[in-house]
């Protein structure tokens, strides 16, 4: 092989050297750009937390504290991140609890608590308002017909339509960075407590209504009922319940105080000081005469509401979420906001299907 054909062949592999070299680095820029737009959408977007109302605080918190330290980085780079009612602004700090020995730091955990766990609840995502038609009463009635050829009897339903916007309930806590980044048990009951008292105000709302955007509350919707054959307020609530049959319903919840409660299973005879609620030391189910029965602080002592479950509905427009992100001069400061969300649309679609005992 002569020099020159061997030159040639030295010069053509290092112009592909060249080529290839050019090649990997547009390929490798091209992909770090990929990598910090997916960076940047994540931050911005999120990262869905799988918690629903009625779910259990020890799942949620755990899961934070996963998520949190996942994405501990992505945090560090961009100083916000989302890990998908105002609270007291006062921070909290590593001296509120200590990780110095596994001692534990104590929060009230989410329960069973709340109107929420009353109804079917189902996730509708990027849905700010909801409009349906609320049955409200019937004209006519079906008769015998008077004879051959003769008319019939007339029947109509009345509707009204209704147009429900989402109701937004959230608090937030804040924390220092050493907190959040020193204490998990600490972060787990800051996170617990934002759930619980998300919850214990969505209840009030759900309930005592008269807020913006416009909702009633089941309180108000509910039709009154009241007895003076049935004093006893168990007995109030089998007559409601029975009403409710008459009229075509099919009741399977009741709310109640826990003071009603209660008072429920306290109840004794007589005649004799035996419990009418079973076994003086035996547990009591939540079930009174085969309604499911559900706690809420917001429903009057003495009193209760009886619920067809399957005329109303609790569409969860964002799941309970946990945000953390810095705020004003918070950075300067060394600390962090810690902000619990939930947005839901309550639906009541039929008049009649909940009574108000008392």
């Amino acid at each position: 092989m002569s020099t020159t054909v061997i030159q040639e062949v030295q010069e053509g592999i290092k112009a592909l050297q060249s080529k290839l070299s050019a090649e990997i680095k547009a390929a490798k820029a091209e992909q770090d750009a990929k990598i910090d737009a997916a960076l940047t959408d994540l931050a911005q977007g999120g990262v869905t937390m799988k918690s629903m109302p009625g779910g259990t605080a020890d799942n949620l918190g755990a899961q934070v504290a996963t998520q949190f330290e996942a994405n501990r980085e992505l945090f560090g780079k961009t100083k916000s991140l989302r890990l998908e009612i105002k609270a007291a602004a006062d921070p909290v700090s590593t001296a509120s609890g200590r990780s110095i020995i596994a001692g534990g730091v104590g929060a009230i955990e989410g329960g069973i608590i709340g109107l929420q766990n009353a109804m079917p609840s189902r996730r509708v995502a990027s849905t700010s308002v909801v409009e349906y038609s609320r049955f409200t009463g019937t004209q006519g009635a079906a008769a015998v017909q008077a004879g051959e050829g003769a008319a019939k009897a007339a029947i109509r339903p009345d509707h009204t339509i209704i147009t429900q916007s989402a109701l937004t309930i959230a608090g937030y806590c804040k924390m220092s960075k050493q907190a959040l980044a020193d204490s998990e048990e600490l972060k787990r009951a800051v996170n617990i407590t934002l759930m619980r008292s998300v919850g214990s105000a969505l209840d009030a709302a759900l309930f005592d209504g008269n807020i913006t955007p416009a909702w009633a509350g089941f309180g108000a919707l509910a039709t009154g009922f009241s007895t003076s054959t049935y004093p006893a307020l168990v007995d109030s609530i089998s007559a409601a319940a029975a009403d409710m049959q008459g009229d075509g319903f099919v009741p399977d919840v009741v709310c109640m105080s826990p003071a009603a409660w209660l008072g429920i299973c306290t109840a004794t005879g007589t005649l004799n000081d035996h419990y009418l609620s079973g076994s003086y030391l035996g547990a009591i189910e939540p079930n009174l005469r085969g309604l499911r029965v559900v706690l809420s602080p917001s429903v009057t002592a003495g009193s209760a509401m009886v619920l067809d479950s399957s005329h109303c509905e609790l569409i969860v427009a964002d799941g309970f979420s946990i945000e953390v992100g810095y705020s004003g001069d918070d950075f300067t400061k060394n600390l962090v906001t810690v902000l619990g969300e939930l947005r839901v649309i309550p639906i009541f679609r039929t008049a009649g299907s909940a009574l108000v005992v008392s």
